[in-house]
């Protein structure tokens, strides 16, 4: 398995979709175990550990466990420079504070976010960060390796 080029940031959505319907495989779940496998340089920071930790007590499994245990264990965190938010910000409404901070931890990588949150749409429209839906993700970085 090849790793998406660059850093990933997978949204909270991503990570919620593929915990919140264990035991059944989601296209979510699939993605994130291909990305663990194929040992993708996963970018976050503090917000986003704290969502998925979150996630994981609500939404309490083994497999969440596990899957977020994973995922932090390997992920970059950073502190995202104002400079970044602030690039960031007109893109975002005031409820999306931090799908923002996402967005700028983002741009100051140059990692691709994840998300099927439309909150993100307009950012990634605009082409300031790169943005894929999972459905999109799955067909650039898993299917071309099923043939």
């Amino acid at each position: 398995m090849v790793p998406p080029p660059g850093a990933v940031l997978l949204d909270t959505s991503v990570f919620v979709s593929a915990i919140k319907s264990l035991p059944r495989v989601t296209d979510s779940f699939r993605l994130i175990v291909h990305l663990l496998d194929a040992e993708a340089r996963f970018v976050g920071n503090e917000i986003l550990a704290e969502e998925y930790l979150r996630y994981a007590q609500l939404l309490p499994s083994p497999t969440a466990a596990s899957l977020a245990a994973s995922i932090l264990g390997s992920m970059e965190m950073i502190h995202v420079e104002d400079r970044f938010l602030r690039a960031c910000a007109p893109h975002f409404g005031a409820r999306s504070a931090k799908d923002c901070v996402h967005a700028a931890t983002c741009l100051q990588l140059g990692a691709t976010l994840v998300s099927n949150d439309h909150d993100s749409d307009s950012i990634g429209r605009a082409g300031v960060i790169g943005r894929m839906t999972v459905s999109e993700a799955i067909r650039q970085w898993i299917a071309p390796h099923k043939r």
